[in-house]
């Protein structure tokens, strides 16, 4: 379970924490799964964002309980394909059900309609959950008026969505808890594309340039001097004298990918330094680079690099090929 965070906002006009069944705890209870679940909440313990996965074995087809209508929107993606005949729902009134069996199907859903859902398993779903405030302060931030409606679609392709949850998806795999910096990073990018693709607002998105060569050097400052991820967008944001949002948006342009996806990036090259240093063990050069542990250091190495830490460092530093047959040998002994 990921630790929570808490965001100093001003009290979202939404129901309490306990009266939300439609992501989280509450949800895989029902299904008997287990449950990945991160949110950002507010000082009232209201969830802002959530990122959770459900995933369950065979089952026949169910009815879901009665779910309250919430000032919010849920996005569920299918990681595996899910047949034509194992999910339906009736929305306001009008059935819905599956129309491609397609892995990464994107499912756009207003959670302030009236739903009954059927469902059946295996399924592996994984729900970014969005508050209508959260919403509302993206659309403020780019000038543009606030969405009263959204398009809602069913297991349909999405490419921005399946690819931002392609970036995180081994995280929520290997249940490593997201930072704040990560899923404040999500949060954004996944409210700016629901404005821009689903919301039936009339106003566009202010085009953004990048960031000044300052605004550059500033942030990867700081995003050096905390690797572990635990600092806030709005942080970096006011630094470069933007908001959040805006912030995001620039950054992307500068650098051709996230925030989060660039802190990675630092990590590793960190890593990389310290693993020419002979004495240090995986695990510690994973820690000082910022990772949570040396399992998820590993992971993320081997993605950016194409090769193992420990294959890195006997190419890159002499007398490493000791040093990390002694760690192992102690892990091992634990």
């Amino acid at each position: 379970m990921a630790r929570k965070q808490s965001l100093p906002k001003e009290p979202l006009s939404t129901r309490p924490d306990h009266d939300r069944r439609f992501f989280g705890a509450n949800l895989a209870e029902v299904f008997r799964t287990p449950a990945y679940e991160c949110s950002l909440k507010n000082v009232s313990g209201v969830p802002d964002f959530a990122l959770t996965r459900l995933k369950g074995g065979s089952m026949e087809m169910q009815r879901a309980p009665a779910y309250p209508e919430d000032r919010a929107m849920l996005i569920c993606v299918a990681l595996a394909p899910t047949p034509v005949d194992r999910w339906r729902a009736r929305i306001a009134g009008q059935e819905a059900s599956v129309s491609h069996s397609i892995a990464f199907a994107t499912t756009v859903i207003d959670l302030m309609k009236p739903m009954e859902m059927w469902a059946a398993g295996p399924f592996d779903y994984l729900h970014y959950y969005v508050s209508r405030d959260l919403l509302d302060r993206v659309a403020a931030d780019n000038r543009i008026a606030p969405v009263d409606s959204f398009r809602m679609v069913f297991f349909e392709r999405d490419l921005v969505v399946a690819q931002l949850s392609k970036t995180i998806l081994s995280q929520v795999r290997n249940r490593e808890p997201l930072n704040t910096l990560a899923l404040e990073d999500v949060s954004l990018l996944v409210s700016t594309h629901l404005l821009q693709h689903y919301g039936n607002g009339k106003g566009i998105l202010r085009a953004q340039p990048s960031l000044e060569i300052w605004q550059q050097i500033r942030t990867e400052e700081m995003l050096r001097a905390h690797l572990e991820g635990e600092i806030r967008i709005a942080d970096l944001a006011t630094a470069c004298q933007l908001s959040p949002s805006h912030f995001s948006r620039c950054f992307r342009q500068s650098f051709g990918t996230s925030v989060h996806q660039w802190l990675i990036k630092l990590r590793i090259d960190t890593a990389k330094n310290l693993l020419r240093e002979p004495e240090l063990s995986l695990a510690e050069v994973g820690f000082r680079s910022g990772f949570c542990d040396q399992a998820a250091f590993t992971r993320a190495f081997t993605t950016f690099e194409g090769t193992t830490p420990l294959r890195w460092r006997k190419l890159n530093c002499r007398g490493a090929v000791a040093t990390d047959h002694l760690v192992s040998v102690d892990l091992r002994a634990r």
